[in-house]
């Protein structure tokens, strides 16, 4: 069953609901040592429609925060300063923001006193020069998700929701499973099986 088989399925089997259901790709690997640090990774795919749902951005810096008009919140030198002074504010930060975009003479101060927070929830800042426009940027991190494979051998994110077109879920169910493939050692030889679901529904799979 092709991805188009499997969104026509679930529209068919689904079952009327008081909230938007969420559309969640399931993809469960094998034939993998995850124990070597080769075959885990991180990535961020950047998805052809958006998923009808916020991605919020936090941009921290000096002169790049004077044009963020559209990211989710701004950090100041001196507000960040303060952030780094209270651990548990730092992880409601990185809890709360979904990417975040830093100057880059901030980013070894950010590394040094911030790394043990953002780093393992996959959250270090991207870089970016002083003066630079970062408006560009937020709106692409908004269609933006990070995946990624470490303890677990298997995968699962949104890929859209029910009030989306059906051609637009598929397209970014695709994207997905491609990005995930091709991280792979043995590509999608390692996949056992793709799946894709709603919120409240039993799982589709897809032949791939």
């Amino acid at each position: 069953m092709s991805f188009d088989d499997a969104v026509e399925q679930l529209r068919e089997d689904a079952e009327d609901r008081n909230f938007t259901q969420a559309v969640d790709l399931v993809i469960n690997l094998r034939d993998l040592d995850l124990d070597d640090p080769d075959n885990r990774f991180s990535t961020e795919i950047t998805l052809p429609h958006s998923r009808s749902e916020e991605t919020k951005v936090c941009v921290i810096g000096e002169t790049i925060t004077t044009a963020a008009d559209n990211a989710d919140r701004t950090i100041d030198p001196d507000e960040l300063d303060e952030i780094m002074e209270d651990e548990a504010t730092a992880k409601d930060l990185a809890e709360e923001y979904d990417f975040f975009i830093a100057e880059a003479p901030l980013m070894p101060k950010i590394g040094r006193e911030l790394g043990s927070v953002f780093g393992p929830r996959d959250k270090m800042p991207e870089p970016m020069e002083p003066g630079e426009d970062p408006t560009e940027r937020i709106e692409g991190l908004r269609n933006t998700i990070s995946i990624s494979l470490r303890e677990s051998p298997s995968i699962k994110c949104k890929v859209g929701d029910e009030e989306m077109e059906d051609s637009e879920i598929e397209d970014n169910a695709e994207a997905v499973y491609n990005a995930v493939t091709n991280n792979l050692p043995r590509n999608d030889h390692n996949v056992k099986d793709a799946l894709l679901k709603l919120t409240m529904s039993s799982p589709v799979e897809v032949d791939t």
